[in-house]
């Protein structure tokens, strides 16, 4: 079993890379150049992702995303559009090729991310002292709106808003599923301690606490750590329940394996981070990450707004959507360029925007806070069935039953 489960991860591993080398651009190549024939931009846009790392697949989902809501804006009628793409590996410089952008194609109108929530730190912070508007769709950590930026927003979603999803299920559809007292679940809590599923740890605690949801044991590993062997010996000797686990695509796999190696895993596991909404994921792990549950921003839906979207996703890079990412960043770049029309500049047009919930393509809506935390967008509650997440959240309407075992 654990040479069929490291088959599956180097091969997992393999296609991802090759499909990101395929969409990507050397970093030297990090901002793209105007074609003559193109007109002249009245809208420039710097899009700021990881395009190398640990992190490149989620930022190159991210970036289809953008790149499809600005293609059916042109379809639209929109004044002309322009994006500039820009690597996050480096941040500060990134924001300073979209600043020195202006003599060639007009200043930047604003920059879009970013995929990662150390990136977005920096990143915000260099757009702030360049007095460049930053949209930012997806990284969640919470503490990005949280230094008073005048020129910041953010259209997704916080950690805290997926910490409140993880315990809800634990609470609400865990427990009582299990017939047993929330109080007397062995709940373990592994975590990155990087910014993101730092920040996700922090807030999970709050969160359990509050629902009065005790923590039996709190782990959290480095970000470059080559397996989670320890982690999991831990956890097997407390005899962990229900494991909360935070980490980036590689976490995930190193976690399966190490549970693999032991011969032990919890009774469920409930995922948080971009490696638990990635296709590429399920593909490696196969029926080992069956029936995980993951918190995250909503799926692409079978109909309606979201799957007119990956009909195009189809159509342009004639593949599935990887994960949802995609579609987050499409919808806050699709806010994004709504505020912009008319001439308008952000942030202020963009914190204008008052939609109900179920307005926006993924059912989010928008109502922006004084910090410019976008406070109608939400989490929901997934599972990994036959290796694609369905949405299992029971306040989504449609969505599927839960399986509650492993």
């Amino acid at each position: 079993m654990t040479a069929d489960l490291t088959r599956r991860t180097l091969v997992g591993a393999g296609l991802a890379g090759l499909a990101l080398s395929k969409a990507s651009i050397p970093r030297a190549m990090a901002a793209s150049a105007t074609t003559q024939a193109e007109p002249a931009a009245s809208i420039v846009l710097g899009a700021l992702f990881p395009f190398s790392g640990a992190q490149a697949l989620a930022g190159d989902e991210a970036w289809r995303g953008v790149a499809l809501a600005v293609r059916a804006a042109r379809g639209a009628g929109m004044a002309p559009v322009r994006l500039i793409r820009a690597d996050a590996a480096d941040p500060a410089r990134a924001v300073d090729i979209f600043a020195k952008s202006g003599a060639k194609s007009g200043p930047v109108t604003a920059i879009l991310g970013t995929a990662s929530s150390t990136a977005s730190f920096a990143a915000t912070a260099a757009a702030e002292l360049a007095k460049i508007p930053y949209a930012e769709l997806d990284a969640p950590a919470d503490a990005i709106t949280a230094r008073g930026f005048k020129m910041l927003i953010r259209t997704g979603l916080t950690t805290a808003d997926l910490a409140a999803s993880a315990s809800a299920a634990i609470a609400g559809v865990i427990a009582p599923g299990w017939h047993r007292a929330a109080d007397t679940l062995r709940i373990g809590l592994l975590f990155d301690v990087g910014a993101a599923d730092g920040s996700f740890a922090a807030a999970m605690i709050a969160a359990c606490k509050a629902a009065k949801l005790p923590i039996l044991l709190t782990m959290g590993y480095a970000t470059d750590a080559m397996d989670l062997a320890a982690e999991v010996d831990r956890m097997k000797r407390a005899r962990i329940d229900l494991l909360v686990h935070a980490g980036r695509p590689a976490h995930v796999l190193l976690l399966y394996e190490a549970m693999d190696v032991a011969s032990w895993r919890p009774r469920m596991i409930i995922g948080a981070g971009s490696g638990y909404g990635l296709s590429e994921t399920g593909f490696a792990l196969g029926p080992a990450i069956g029936n995980t549950m993951a918190v995250g921003c909503p799926l692409y839906a079978s109909g309606g707004a979201s799957a007119a979207i990956a009909a195009a996703y189809r159509r342009r890079y004639a593949t599935q959507p990887r994960g949802a990412a995609s579609l987050t960043a499409y919808v806050g770049a699709a806010l994004v360029l709504q505020a912009l029309r008319g001439g308008k500049t952000l942030p202020g047009a963009l914190a204008a925007i008052d939609a109900p919930r179920g307005t926006l393509a993924n059912g989010w809506g928008a109502a922006f806070d004084a910090s410019g935390q976008n406070r109608r967008s939400f989490a929901t509650l997934q599972q990994w069935r036959g290796g694609v997440l369905v949405t299992i959240d029971p306040a989504v309407k449609g969505a599927a039953k839960p399986v509650l075992e492993l």
